[in-house]
């Protein structure tokens, strides 16, 4: 996997603190995304663990992390057959209000 992010957000990454918590699959479904899956009943987490360092748990997950200025030479890439996941885009410098 290659995420990319814009140079202007990566020191606010690093100092994030994420949660990562592993879910009981039984109750979910996957929607038309593909990528995406939803329950519809409340569940409790089976495991929650803290991440400190999100650029190193990226890395030993084997995603690669790329920085770039901008985002906006990406936005093509929805128009292709590749599965391509752009959260908070809205946020990119010199995203397209028409695109979000």
């Amino acid at each position: 996997m290659i995420a990319h992010v814009e140079r202007q957000w990566l020191e606010r990454i690093q100092e994030q603190v994420l949660f990562r918590y592993e879910l009981p699959v039984d109750s979910f479904q996957a929607i038309e995304d593909g990528w995406m899956w939803v329950s519809e009943e409340s569940v409790t987490p089976i495991d929650v663990r803290r991440i400190d360092d999100l650029v190193g748990a990226l890395e030993t997950q084997g995603a690669e992390l790329r920085l770039m200025d901008d985002l906006v030479s990406l936005r093509d890439v929805w128009e292709t057959t590749l599965h391509a996941s752009g959260i908070r885009l809205r946020n990119a410098k010199d995203w397209p209000s028409e695109l979000t």
